[in-house]
């Protein structure tokens, strides 16, 4: 699995997202691992039209429908149209209880569910909420254009995998296929990645890369 986060840059907003998601979606198209991509709740609507491509939220909160001004409702999302969420990205982070109950919610929602860890303690620690996957993303490497995790922590890499029951996807300078080997090889289950494709000249010929390692 290859999770896409399209955070809130200037390429993957409005119509250049959109026009992202379709660069995005025609490799996809030839490739039978999962492409996730995770656009901000504006663009949700506008990512549901791609064939092969699944759309997951960058966020959602633990409150109800009705009274929750400014906050997204995981049914809400659900009911868009989001199949997933990403949770406790080290953008934004979530004290344990309060991801305790956004877990419990997105699950009543029927939404699957990676929750970011930045270490093995961490990813353990997560775990036994039970979530779909876990991504790993050292934070001091998160947009690394120099580094990935996979060149400078793989025996990380492994520790995480090894502290959990829970497939582990891994982040933080990811960026081409020598990188994905090195997760999969330590038994990651795919790579998470953002400006890697998001900002790159062209993303098809990255996602193309990336996937070749599968």
């Amino acid at each position: 699995m290859i999770l896409i986060n399209f955070k809130t840059y200037l390429q993957s907003t409005d119509q250049l997202g959109k026009a992202l998601a379709q660069k995005l979606d025609d490799v996809a198209a030839n490739s039978k691992v999962p492409i996730v991509i995770c656009p901000q709740a504006f663009d949700l609507k506008d990512m549901l039209s791609f064939n092969h491509l699944k759309v997951w939220l960058q966020h959602v909160d633990p409150e109800s429908q009705g009274q929750a001004t400014g906050f997204i409702v995981p049914e809400i999302a659900k009911q868009i149209g989001a199949a997933g969420v990403v949770l406790n990205h080290s953008e934004h982070k979530l004290e344990f209880e309060l991801l305790q109950k956004t877990v419990k919610r997105a699950r009543e929602a029927n939404l699957k569910i990676l929750i970011f860890a930045a270490d093995p303690a961490e990813a353990k620690k997560v775990s036994d909420l039970q979530p779909d996957f876990i991504g790993y993303e050292p934070p001091e490497l998160i947009g690394s254009q120099d580094t990935s995790v996979a060149e400078a922590k793989p025996e990380v890499i492994s520790k995480v995998v090894e502290a959990v029951d829970t497939p582990v996807l891994v982040g933080a300078g990811v960026k081409n296929s020598k990188d994905v080997k090195v997760c999969l090889e330590r038994g990651a289950a795919g790579v998470a990645l953002a400006s890697g494709i998001v900002k790159a000249e062209d993303p098809a010929a990255v996602l193309a890369d990336l996937l070749s390692a599968f």
